[in-house]
């Protein structure tokens, strides 16, 4: 996606295209950066060091031209349009979310050049207008046009500093009402409940019960179904991870709120 700034800073999770490997450096373009003014992007360079956590004996059986890589950035000198960067540091859950939301940028990015020019604009035209008003509010596309989706209008309405015309906000909201998919992750859980009393069965059903009816934030669902004593499924659906999680914590807090002493809760990711 374009940036308004030239160069990522410190900490940050690129996507770059590998353009060279040498004996030991790898250099690398980074292609959502327009770097210094007579740069075409902003580029920046991986030391042999910073490639794995082992020792490298030969760099093109870890990294080769023309690959696309998601690495950490370590240094950056504005003044001069060097990065220091490191492919070590990224972990592989790191890799797959930050190259899965690259990915999904770029077509939401071509997406929305195509409204542009359907509309007299540049690309450019319409992150000044729009694009970079509404990533300064909730961070990135992805997760404001999601929000418009499901809350409608006044969503985009409420953003600051938007410079559209009724048209062109009625225009966008359609074309994220058309195109846009609000994304879920789906969790599954076997919870381990022993309650060793007489009315043990009575007590489950209580904690199962009042877990179920707790307030869920929004886009949060859950499925129980009983799989064998001691065993209690739950499949769980959730906008993202962290509120699945947060959402997991409170149903475990509250069967062990009701069954207490009296017995035990385990939670098992399936």
């Amino acid at each position: 996606m374009l940036n308004r700034n030239p160069f990522p800073i410190t900490g940050e999770l690129v996507i770059c295209k590998v353009i060279n490997v040498d004996r030991v450096y790898v250099r690398v373009r980074l292609e959502d950066y327009g770097g210094l003014t007579h740069e075409a992007n902003a580029s920046g360079m991986i030391h042999i060091k910073e490639l794995s956590n082992r020792w490298v004996k030969n760099i093109n059986s870890i990294i080769s031209v023309g690959q696309k890589v998601v690495l950490s950035v370590l240094r950056v000198n504005e003044e001069r349009g060097y990065l220091d960067l490191s492919l070590r540091r990224v972990n592989k859950v790191q890799r797959i979310k930050t190259m899965g939301a690259w990915r999904y940028s770029i077509k939401l990015e071509g997406l929305l050049k195509f409204f542009a020019e359907q509309k007299n604009l540049t690309l450019l035209d319409l992150y000044k207008k729009a694009l970079w008003a509404i990533i300064d509010e909730y961070g990135d596309l992805r997760s404001a046009f999601e929000e418009i989706k499901e809350d409608g209008i006044d969503v985009l309405k409420k953003i600051p500093n938007l410079d559209l015309s009724e048209d062109l906000m009625n225009a966008l909201y359609q074309l994220i009402m058309e195109n846009i998919t609000i994304s879920k992750v789906n969790i599954t859980i076997d919870f381990e409940i022993q309650v060793p009393t007489g009315n043990g069965i009575d007590i489950i059903k209580e904690a199962i019960s009042a877990s179920i009816k707790l307030r869920k934030a929004k886009g949060i669902s859950t499925k129980f179904t009983y799989n064998g004593a001691p065993v209690y499924r739950c499949e769980l659906e959730a906008k993202d991870y962290p509120s699945a999680e947060n959402h997991l914590t409170k149903l475990k807090n509250k069967m062990e709120s009701i069954i207490g002493t009296r017995g035990t809760v385990e939670m098992i990711r399936v």
